[in-house]
């Protein structure tokens, strides 16, 4: 089926690009796109925060300057995106990026979507991936391991799988989930609860290795973060330290079509209050109706607090193109 490639209009787009990946995540034998959070996640937050890097500290919260450069942030992440559709299917195929700034080395690295019977438009968008995702004259995409007509198409491309970086399929069976078991004194609670986002983004920062305060998220990030369409105040969490300080924090994703929950991100100071967190976001998810919990990681603490690993997922495949 033929379609035709256009540039990303994002009041057109952003909904029916998440609506996409929702009506596809269960059409393949395994999942080959993404999931509905990581498109929000990567406009809503990647995108304003990594633009504001740098800004981070209370003070400049409020400066014009800081708020421009997240949204310029926003606009290049934009800019990066190419769509595929025609008039039966709609929205057929897109390449996008997660991080896109330019010193950042995700701009390099491109993610392709598409629907089923749609593999002849690869050749395509590996074409306009090899143009415009570079850094350091480097082109990277992205490669499940399970999807045979991209390493086909990308090997014919040149490009070469990396020796690491390799990501797995986790899950969780959302029925049999641990009650909580929090120290005396911690307790926990959601944005809907208490909305502070000076605890909020020092948390993420902290939880990412970052002591100085202007790499944490500006305020602005989080606040595209609250507007995003499928982010709900009472999935974002925090484990509460009997100072009041957060000490752990993660946010649940829910695409109830697919009844699956997501989480995105999970961060944490405190040993254990890492399980708590997630445990409490998963649950809240199943009283939505999810079924599954679902993670795409090469880290091995999930499978220690309870997620099952499934098959590998994929990883960067790359191209010299300087």
């Amino acid at each position: 089926m033929k379609a035709i490639s256009r540039r990303y209009d994002p009041e057109r787009d952003f909904l029916r690009v998440r609506d996409m990946l929702s009506e596809t995540y269960a059409q393949f034998d395994k999942p080959l796109n993404w999931t509905i959070e990581r498109w929000q996640y990567a406009r809503h937050f990647c995108a304003p925060m990594l633009g504001a890097y740098g800004l981070g500290t209370a003070s400049d919260n409020s400066l014009k300057d800081n708020i421009e450069k997240s949204k310029q942030a926003i606009r290049l992440w934009e800019s990066a995106i190419c769509i595929w559709e025609n008039e039966q299917d709609g929205i057929a195929g897109v390449v996008c990026p997660d991080e896109y700034v330019p010193w950042h080395p995700g701009s390099g690295l491109a993610f392709f979507q598409r629907r089923p019977g749609y593999d002849h438009l690869l050749s395509e968008m590996l074409d306009y991936a090899i143009k415009k995702y570079v850094w350091r004259g480097i082109s990277s995409v992205w490669v499940p391991s399970h999807d045979a007509a991209l390493s086909i198409a990308a090997q014919q491309r040149g490009f070469k799988p990396s020796d690491k970086g390799l990501e797995y399929w986790l899950e969780i069976d959302l029925a049999g989930l641990p009650h909580g078991h929090l120290p005396e004194g911690f307790t926990l609670q959601s944005m809907a609860d208490n909305n502070d986002l000076e605890k909020r983004r020092k948390i993420f920062g902290l939880s990412f290795y970052h002591k100085d305060p202007k790499e944490w998220p500006t305020v602005f990030s989080y606040q595209e973060l609250q507007r995003a369409p499928d982010y709900r105040e009472d999935l974002d969490l925090a484990v509460v330290a009997p100072d009041g300080e957060f000490v752990s924090c993660c946010i649940a994703w829910v695409d109830m079509h697919n009844k699956i929950a997501m989480l995105e991100p999970v961060g944490s100071i405190v040993l254990g209050m890492g399980r708590e967190v997630v445990m409490e976001g998963l649950r809240r998810a199943r009283a939505l109706g999810a079924q599954i919990g679902i993670m795409t990681t090469s880290l091995k603490y999930y499978e220690k607090i309870g997620f099952m690993k499934k098959y590998p997922y994929g990883i960067k495949w790359r191209k010299n193109v300087s």
